[in-house]
């Protein structure tokens, strides 16, 4: 056991710190959401790329066309989460935009009952609820503030929907795929919907400032290698409910972030929105595994 499967729960820290950059280096470039999420997943695969075909060549012949399928799937849904992020932070607070992209707990709950027809339990309904609520009271001050700010509020819930249905295509296509082949093929797929998005939008592919490049740069660095693949990787050291609970951090994190270098302080309306959703979110957490159903 090396010193990083060792700690590894002082990584996930690290990993909810790194992935709380990421709102802060969305609103340090200028680039539009499209162009963001091509060329972060631009700098990032390459590295991804080469480790899979260093290390797992043998087990990336033997995908099968459901797999990659699969894989397809959970990439556009990946991406969809990206554009939806990077554009409710470019219309919202920090605070807001971090703390309703949490919800995905709630979405997948509407997602399973209502269309999957599973069963759930009730103190999980209760955690989701308690979350809904929250969200609302945050919609709800922010439409006061303007329209503007509210489709902010409303891309980030987008956000946390298609997180969700990532989540949900990864629980069922993931299976029988090593972790790092399975990341590699996501994210290049989530690469091709972005390059796809980039033509039929008809974003430009060049004429970004040196400065929005290099930010964009350090996003990939630090929130798709530093946070999106540590967390998979942590999960075949430390359980699921362990990481969903410490990235609750991230929205105090990001919001203290956004106060120090924006000035951006959020409201009394946000903070009690906010502490409701982690609350909620925290409770589904802890009970969505149990057996009770409603």
């Amino acid at each position: 056991m090396n010193i990083f499967e060792r700690n590894v729960k002082k990584v996930v820290i690290l990993a909810v710190i790194a992935a709380a950059f990421s709102s802060i280096f969305v609103r340090l470039t200028s680039a539009p959401p499209m162009a963001i999420g091509f060329y972060r997943l631009t700098f990032a695969l390459p590295i991804f790329a080469g480790i899979t075909l260093v290390r797992h060549r043998q087990e990336v012949m033997t995908l099968t066309k459901k797999q990659l399928g699969g894989c397809a799937i959970a990439g556009i849904f990946l991406a969809g989460h990206f554009f939806s992020w990077f554009t409710g932070v470019g219309h919202t607070s920090v605070a807001s935009a971090t703390v309703l992209a949490m919800t995905d707990p709630f979405m997948i709950l509407l997602i399973s009952v209502f269309i999957f027809k599973e069963k759930t339990n009730k103190k999980a309904v209760a955690g989701v609820v308690v979350a809904f609520i929250g969200s609302v009271i945050i919609s709800g001050s922010d439409y006061s503030i303007s329209s503007e700010v509210l489709f902010g509020d409303v891309m980030s819930l987008f956000a946390a929907l298609f997180i969700g249905l990532y989540l949900m295509a990864g629980n069922k296509f993931r299976k029988g795929i090593p972790a790092a082949v399975y990341v590699f093929f996501v994210f290049f797929f989530c690469w091709l919907t972005f390059a796809l998005g980039m033509l039929v939008t008809k974003t430009p592919f060049t004429g970004y400032s040196t400065e929005d490049m290099f930010w964009i740069f350090v996003m990939a660095m630090v929130c798709q290698i530093g946070a999106h693949a540590v967390f998979n990787w942590c999960l075949g050291y430390t359980s699921a409910l362990y990481i969903a609970t410490c990235e609750n951090l991230e929205t105090f994190i990001a919001t203290g972030l956004a106060v120090v270098l924006f000035a951006e302080i959020p409201s009394l309306w946000q903070v009690i929105g906010g502490l409701t959703i982690v609350a909620g979110v925290t409770y589904y957490t802890r009970h969505e595994g149990d057996h009770h159903g409603v």
